[in-house]
């Protein structure tokens, strides 16, 4: 049976890392990204490692790692819009130059994964797309997310079971035999 490997390698979470984190703070490219990495051929292996459809293990714990940032600084959608609305209410009222206020909220948005920097170069619109057209292209797009959503399950069983196996590792390590027999105030 073939399918995507059932473990990162350490590359690729190595690749996610810099993706997400960047370099001492900086964000990187997925192309610097993947040169820092190690991998060979950095431009075609960082396109196909993002590509959900080829890597969605690497794709979901790249989401996995966003989710952890967006969580540790505290930042939702809900709160950004509701910051940057505070920003713009004091700019109407006060005059002032708030563009470094905004920028930086921008910036908290850009960490949290809010804003992607990407060009499209379209040809026609989905105006254009006739219905049969338009439902493969949302079927494709269903497609898509449920590679990275089950992807983002097995992690998560993954990391579960590896913490369970520590728990048991431990309760075993507190029932030995010998410290049974040793401890006076047992009642066995």
């Amino acid at each position: 049976m073939s399918g995507p490997p059932k473990q990162l390698t350490p590359r690729q979470i190595k690749f996610a890392q810099l993706l997400v984190y960047g370099v001492e703070g900086i964000p990187v490219s997925k192309t610097e990204a993947a040169t820092r990495a190690g991998l060979s051929h950095p431009t075609v292996q960082a396109s196909r490692l993002t590509d959900p459809n080829k890597f969605p293990l690497v794709c979901a714990h790249i989401s996995n790692l966003r989710d952890e940032v967006r969580q540790k600084y505290g930042i939702s959608f809900e709160g950004h819009l509701e910051e940057l609305g505070k920003i713009r209410d004091r700019g109407k009222k006060d005059n002032r130059n708030l563009a470094a206020a905004a920028t930086t909220e921008i910036a908290r948005g850009k960490v949290g994964g809010y804003y992607i920097d990407q060009k499209i170069i379209r040809h026609g619109k989905i105006d254009d797309l006739n219905l049969d057209q338009l439902y493969e292209r949302m079927r494709t797009i269903k497609e898509k997310n449920e590679k990275v959503l089950k992807a983002k399950e097995f992690l998560a069983e993954e990391s579960s079971e590896e913490s369970e196996s520590e728990s048991t590792n431990m309760t075993v390590k507190l029932l030995s035999p010998s410290q049974q027999t040793t401890d006076p105030d047992s009642t066995s």
